[in-house]
């Protein structure tokens, strides 16, 4: 990673069952992408076909970055889609977070359709995904 400035933002990750989990509180920058996707590449090795994850970050504060770290997120997105087994990324974001309607056709565009406005919702959604994928083994 080659930081031009420290990371800003702050995020936590782990795996609960099948799910990849993110609390992430913006704004954040590129520094802060590089090192979370390091991070979640790691703890994605323990998923393989038989057993994919569905990625859940759930943001507060603000969802407001520069334009690089949306590059860095979009450079996440498809190499967990071409390389990782992961079936979603799902983004929950309240009412409340800072530039949640300004930048949601930007995240579409890069590859992040799924928004909730509550991380109960976004599970819901992604039980299901994993329940009614072929490659899913109980």
């Amino acid at each position: 990673m080659n930081a031009i400035f420290r990371p800003h933002g702050r995020f936590k990750i782990w795996i609960e069952g099948q799910f990849l989990l993110t609390e992430v509180t913006g704004p954040w920058n590129r520094e802060l992408i590089e090192y979370w996707a390091a991070q979640a590449l790691e703890l994605a090795q323990e998923f393989t076909t038989a057993r994919p994850y569905i990625a859940i970050t759930t943001v507060y504060e603000s969802i407001l970055c520069p334009g690089d770290a949306i590059d860095r997120i979009a450079k996440a997105i498809e190499y967990s889609h071409t390389q990782l087994p992961c079936l979603g990324n799902l983004i929950v974001a309240a009412d409340n977070v800072e530039g949640r309607d300004l930048v949601l056709s930007t995240y579409r565009r890069i590859g992040l359709h799924h928004f909730f406005p509550d991380f109960a919702s976004a599970k819901i959604w992604a039980e299901h995904a994993l329940k009614t994928h072929p490659a899913v083994i109980p």
